[in-house]
C-alpha cells in the first residue's frame, strides 16, 4: 500500500510498504482522510524521545471499517499512522461519527477541539467573564474561541501574530476584541484589549506571551497551557501569580472514554451550535506539501484527502 514514512532523520516520504494485519483488540480502518497538528512534526523532531523509524505518521483521521462503518480513529498501533491508505487501531480509540458532518470537520473538531474543551471547562468560566484565547488563528483557538462562549464567557479576546486572520475571525463574531502578538510588546497589547484583566486564559502557545498574558490578567484568573508552539518554558514572578492559578493541562495522555466523551460532545456542539474551524486541504499524492503546510503557520487544521 502507498503510505507516509518518516525515516530516522525526522525526513517525510511517501513509500509502497505492506498492508496491516489486525490482531485481536484492533481493526483495520481504510483511511478516507488523514489529519495533522504540530505534534505530529514534533514527534518526528523527537521531541517526544528518539525516533523509532520507519513509522507512518498522523495522529488522526476518519475512514471506513471492513464492514462500511464510517468512523474516526486516534493512536493508530505503531508503527502505522493515519497516512496511509490503511492503519490498524484498538478498537477503544475507534469512534462511530454521523455522515452529516464532512471527514474535514469531524478532524478538525477532534484533538484540537479536544484541546480546547477540555481546559475551558477544567477553567470553570463563570458567567460574564473574560476569557483570552492565546493562539487564536490555529484550530485548537479557534474552537476555544466559540466554545468560551458557549460555556457563558462575557467576552472573547483573541490573541496571535497574524492581524489580518485576527481580524477575519473577529467579522465572523468568534471574538469581541483582538490582540496582535509579535510587534514589541505582547503585555501591552494583550492589556489593552481588557477591560480590567482576563479571568481566564486559554494559552496554546506558552513562551513569552504566556507571560505576558499572566500579567494582564485579573485576580483570580486561570491559565490552562496547552501547546508550546512559542516556547518550551515562561520566568514568571512571584507577584505575577499571586491569587492567579497557571495549570498546565493534557488531553491526550487521558483514558480513550474520556477522550471519546469529549469528542461526543464536540460533535453536538457542531450540529447544535455550527462548532468549526478552519480547514487546509491536501490530496494523498501531495500529502508532503500539506507536512510542508504544517510546519508553517496554517491557520487551520491540516487534512490529507484520499
Amino acid at each position: 500500500m502507498r503510505a507516509a514514512s518518516i525515516g530516522l532523520d525526522g525526513s517525510f516520504s511517501m513509500i509502497e510498504r505492506d498492508p496491516p494485519e489486525a490482531a485481536a483488540g484492533q481493526q483495520i480502518i481504510h483511511v478516507d482522510a488523514a489529519g495533522i497538528g504540530p505534534t505530529d512534526l514534533m514527534r518526528a523532531q523527537g521531541f517526544f524521545g528518539p525516533v523509532r523509524a520507519p513509522y507512518v505518521p498522523g495522529g488522526e483521521g476518519v475512514g471506513r471499517l471492513v464492514d462500511g462503518t464510517r468512523v474516526y480513529f486516534g493512536h493508530s498501533t505503531p508503527p502505522f499512522g493515519a497516512i496511509a491508505e490503511q492503519t490498524i487501531v484498538p478498537e477503544a480509540e475507534i469512534w462511530p461519527v454521523p455522515e452529516d458532518l464532512n471527514d474535514a470537520r469531524v478532524i478538525a473538531l477532534a484533538i484540537s477541539g479536544t484541546g480546547a474543551l477540555l481546559p475551558l471547562e477544567e477553567a470553570r468560566i463563570a458567567p460574564g467573564e473574560e476569557v483570552l484565547i492565546l493562539g487564536a488563528t490555529g484550530p485548537v483557538g479557534q474552537i476555544g474561541l466559540q466554545i468560551a462562549r458557549l460555556l457563558g464567557a462575557g467576552r472573547v479576546v483573541a490573541a496571535a501574530r497574524s492581524e489580518a486572520k485576527l481580524r477575519e475571525l473577529q467579522a465572523r463574531g468568534w471574538a469581541d476584541a483582538i490582540a496582535v502578538l509579535g510587534t514589541g510588546d505582547d503585555e501591552t497589547a494583550l492589556k489593552t484589549a481588557t477591560r480590567g484583566g482576563y479571568n481566564v486564559v486559554l494559552d496554546v502557545i506558552y513562551g513569552p506571551p504566556a507571560e505576558a498574558a499572566m500579567r494582564a490578567t485579573a485576580p483570580g484568573a486561570r491559565m490552562m497551557s496547552i501547546g508550546v508552539q512559542a516556547g518550551q518554558t515562561v520566568s514568571l514572578s512571584l507577584r505575577d501569580l499571586v491569587f492567579r492559578s497557571h495549570i498546565g493541562v493534557g488531553t491526550g495522555q487521558r483514558p480513550a472514554a474520556e477522550r471519546r466523551a469529549a469528542f461526543d460532545r464536540l460533535i453536538g456542539m457542531a450540529r447544535d451550535h455550527g462548532l468549526d474551524a478552519d480547514t487546509l486541504a491536501f490530496p494523498f499524492d501531495a500529502a508532503a506539501d500539506a507536512w510542508a503546510a504544517q510546519a508553517g503557520s496554517p491557520h487551520g487544521k491540516v487534512v490529507i484527502r484520499r
